[in-house]
């Protein structure tokens, strides 16, 4: 048997969906129908506090463009903002603004306090000068990041919904399976007692499975293939053999002939044909 060999790409995406799943996570906050991510929060309030220093302290120009430096800055801190607060799923999605939550946050601080009240307040100090271009690019970098944020969220809701509604099987959930309206049934598996297939309660629907279910798993399990298909030739031996050994009592032999049987000349045959 081979080696198996770690595979580095499927561990980086294992840890990167850690990662955003703990990044992801959210709480809610008291009597409000919003919740809160509180890891959002702590990477929001690291970006800005670096941008204000960049900002508003007396450093040295940077050897990079400022309008580059204003496009990427406050882009990247719209879409850090855009994910702080959630509006999970509830009654309170029906109001428009608990709906828009996110949006409207995001449209307040990021494009209005972030990208056109900052450079007013940069202006008033003695080492800064206002330029009206660095709003565009504020503005222009928030909107390119505003439209990443929203296809990440969109995403994010999408593997949401798909490992919500996915349930491996375990050994709880063997024999039970949910309808697309979410509610869970149970599969009618026969017991090991001797009930099997055969009879019409124990007979289980084609295609359906089961896996160590109840006391009698592996004895289900290997005859799963045989139990789900009807099969026309042992029916038929069955009926054949119960009706000789019945007859045979009296001194005939009858042999059963199957239910339903096509010759050249498409006649039916009888229940019984007496050898």
């Amino acid at each position: 048997m081979p080696t198996a060999y770690p595979v580095p790409t499927q561990m980086l995406q294992q840890l990167w969906d850690r990662f955003t799943a703990w990044v992801m996570r959210s709480y809610p906050i008291r009597d409000s129908p919003l919740n809160i991510r509180p890891a959002m929060v702590f990477a929001t309030a690291l970006w800005v506090i670096m941008l204000g220093i960049l900002g508003m302290a007396p450093l040295p120009e940077l050897p990079v463009n400022d309008k580059a430096l204003h496009f990427f800055g406050m882009g990247f801190a719209t879409f850090l903002i855009y994910f702080v607060i959630e509006a999970p799923e509830g009654p309170g999605r029906r109001v428009w603004y608990i709906r828009q939550a996110p949006l409207i946050l995001t449209l307040f601080l990021s494009f209005f306090v972030g990208g056109v009240i900052s450079e007013f307040v940069q202006a008033t100090l003695p080492w800064k000068t206002f330029q009206s271009l660095d709003i565009l690019a504020n503005l222009i970098g928030s909107s390119v990041f505003l439209y990443l944020a929203h296809l990440a969220h969109k995403r994010h809701l999408r593997k949401q919904e798909i490992s919500s509604l996915y349930e491996p099987l375990s050994a709880g959930g063997v024999g039970r399976y949910r309808d697309a309206q979410g509610r869970e049934h149970a599969f009618d598996v026969p017991s090991s007692s001797g009930g099997g297939s055969g009879s019409g309660g124990g007979r289980t629907p084609r295609g359906v499975s089961y896996a160590n279910a109840g006391a009698g798993g592996d004895e289900w399990r290997g005859q799963r293939g045989r139990g789900t298909i009807w099969d026309e030739e042992s029916e038929s031996e069955s009926v054949g053999r119960g009706s000789v050994e019945t007859e045979r009592a009296g001194g005939q032999k009858w042999l059963a002939a199957p239910v339903f049987k096509i010759d050249d000349e498409d006649e039916e045959t009888e229940g019984r044909v007496q050898l």
